[in-house]
């Protein structure tokens, strides 16, 4: 039954257009509203991150605009990036 389990698990990791995504955190205790544009969508799309929550977000990279500040950062399918004191950073990526 392992074996059959890893099997699955190797497929499922291997298989052409396999979902990686961008993870977000917002470490800061009040929510921000964000603007995505992702790529290969022709129109942006706002979203709101509440406090200190971890998502999943821009399954193919994409250009996030901080809507109270205006800050903008591009990050790609595989990165990671933090909103920290109002701040966003790419903390690690491909």
């Amino acid at each position: 039954m392992k074996k059959i389990l890893l099997l699955v698990w190797i497929a499922a990791f291997l298989a052409p257009g396999a979902a990686w995504t961008a993870t977000l955190q917002n470490t800061d205790s009040q929510s921000y509203n964000l603007q995505i544009l992702e790529t290969g969508r022709p129109y942006p799309s706002q979203y709101t991150i509440i406090e200190n929550a971890q998502v999943e977000i821009c399954f193919n990279g994409c250009e996030i605009t901080l809507l109270s500040t205006g800050q903008k950062v591009r990050v790609g399918p595989k990165d990671a990036f933090v909103i920290d004191n109002g701040v966003m950073k790419v903390t690690s990526g491909n």
